[in-house]
């Protein structure tokens, strides 16, 4: 399905609703022909209570895989700004490090939010990311960890510094774990077969207005299919044109380049 993230999520549920439309309106056609109007407009007030129940139990289930990706969505989003901060955090406590570590520290931490916005985020819309970032983010690391501090001020700076690369390592990692997984296949299959079943018996009652029946039956298909649209554009957090975007870390970039060449002369030694 990498293909569809592809379309613009406008267009993408045009065509959806444009389909599932077409389809429910030709099927409720084919089967009123079929038939007498009178054997369905018979069996409206029985029929009206089974699509009640089969209905109310389909929306509590696509309900809640509705709930449940939109919070996986606000947990990658959570993740972005957590990993985005760190980031800046490092370069912030990196101040307390001596020179040389202090440098390759905050030059890692530009190279790596110049990464996340041009490289990474668009490997992202591929279910894929950037292994530089990694390495960067172990330089650091190892820097870090590797230094000598000659003080309390430089142990505090030095503690600091790697709880805050911790953080960024370990929000990444959950960032690029939830990009690989979405709603599972069988659950997709689960939602489409009781979706199509509520659409179908749409076609089982009967009204004297063939063009209002047809009306509701397309209102029931458009609900139906909006909302499964929905789930495919938010399941992969960072794959749809409508998911989290690189913003937090061009704020990043923007911040550190400010912190270089602003008024602040001690943060830039």
């Amino acid at each position: 399905m990498t293909f569809l993230y592809g379309i613009p999520a406008p267009l993408l549920l045009l065509l959806a609703l444009v389909v599932a439309v077409a389809a429910a309106g030709a099927g409720q056609s084919f089967v009123h022909r079929r038939f007498r109007s009178q054997d369905f407009i018979a069996h409206n007030e029985v029929g009206g209570v089974i699509i009640a129940v089969s209905g109310t139990l389909y929306a509590v289930m696509l309900g809640f895989l509705t709930v449940a990706v939109w919070q996986h969505y606000i947990e990658a989003r959570q993740l972005v700004v957590m990993e985005s901060d760190a980031d800046i955090d490092v370069w912030h406590t990196a101040v307390g490090l001596g020179a040389p570590v202090r440098e390759r520290v905050r030059n890692d931490m530009i190279r790596y939010a110049q990464i996340m916005t041009t490289r990474e985020w668009p490997l992202m819309r591929r279910g894929a990311y950037d292994e530089t970032a990694g390495a960067i983010g172990m330089d650091a690391i190892d820097a870090t960890g590797s230094f000598l501090p000659a003080d309390m001020s430089q142990s505090n700076a030095q503690a600091a510094t790697l709880q805050q690369l911790t953080i960024m390592h370990d929000a990444r990692q959950q960032r690029i774990a939830i990009n690989m997984n979405g709603v599972s296949w069988f659950e997709w299959l689960v939602l489409s077969i009781g979706g199509t079943c509520i659409v179908c018996f749409c076609w089982l009652f009967g009204l004297r207005n063939a063009r209002m029946h047809l009306l509701m039956t397309s209102t029931v298909s458009t609900i139906i299919v909006s909302t499964l649209v929905l789930l495919f554009e938010l399941q992969y957090p960072f794959r749809s044109d409508v998911g989290i975007g690189p913003d937090a870390w061009m704020g990043a970039v923007d911040h550190i380049h400010q912190m270089q060449s602003g008024m602040l002369m001690d943060m830039r030694r």
